[in-house]
C-alpha cells in the first residue's frame, strides 16, 4: 500500500510539474507589456493575443502617448503585427526603437504618428534565419500584400516592402543603417 501511494505520488507530482513548465514555456513565447507612465513598452514575439491586448490597455490607459519597441524577433503572422501597426497609427501614438525589433515586428514601428529611434535597431532577417530561431515565418502572397498595403500607408509608397522582400531573399542578416532610415522616410524625429 504504501509502495503505491509513493508511485501515485510520483505520478502527480510528475504532472504538477510538467504542467508549470509548460505553463513557463508557453509564456516565454509571449509579447510582453509593461506600462510605465505614458510609455507602453512591447517586447518578445508578436503572437495573436497581443494585438487583442494592445487594443485593451489603449482603451483602458487614454494617457498612453508612446509605444516603445524592445526586442521583438519577429512576428508568427504578419495580419497581427499589421493589425497592430494600425491601432498605433488610428491612436495617433508615437513610436520608439529601444532594442533590436526584427522583420515583421517592424510593422509596428512604422504605425507610429512619431517614429524615433532611441538607442535600439531595425533588423532584417533571412525567413531561413528566424525558423532556426523559433520564430514562425508567413512567407505567402497574401502576407506580402498585407507587408506592402501597410508600408504604404504608413509611409506613402510601397518602397520599403520591397527592400524588406529583397534583404531577406538575398541575406541572412541586415541590421537598417541610418542612411536606410533616411532613404525611405522611417524616422520622423531624432
Amino acid at each position: 500500500m504504501g509502495r503505491r501511494l509513493a508511485i501515485i505520488g510520483a505520478v502527480v507530482l510528475a504532472f504538477v510539474l510538467g504542467g508549470a513548465a509548460l505553463v513557463q514555456l508557453a509564456g516565454s513565447g509571449a509579447t510582453a507589456f509593461r506600462l510605465e507612465g505614458q510609455v507602453l513598452h512591447l517586447s518578445g514575439p508578436v503572437n495573436g493575443a497581443a494585438a487583442d491586448r494592445l487594443q485593451r490597455l489603449m482603451e483602458e490607459n487614454p494617457q498612453i502617448t508612446v509605444i516603445a519597441l524592445g526586442d521583438m524577433p519577429g512576428a508568427d503572422d504578419v495580419v497581427w503585427a499589421a493589425q497592430m501597426g494600425g491601432l498605433i497609427r488610428a491612436a495617433g501614438l508615437h513610436t520608439q526603437i529601444q532594442g533590436a525589433v526584427v522583420n515583421d515586428a517592424i510593422l509596428l514601428f512604422l504605425g507610429g504618428a512619431e517614429r524615433r529611434q532611441a538607442g535600439g535597431t531595425l533588423v532584417l532577417q533571412s525567413d531561413a534565419m528566424q525558423r532556426r530561431m523559433g520564430v514562425g515565418v508567413d512567407g505567402s502572397i497574401a502576407a506580402d500584400a498585407d507587408r506592402q498595403r501597410l508600408v504604404t500607408t504608413m509611409l506613402g509608397d510601397v518602397q520599403f516592402a520591397d527592400f524588406m522582400r529583397q534583404i531577406r531573399a538575398t541575406r541572412e542578416e541586415y541590421q537598417l543603417t541610418d542612411a536606410d532610415m533616411a532613404r525611405f522616410g522611417l524616422l520622423t524625429a531624432n
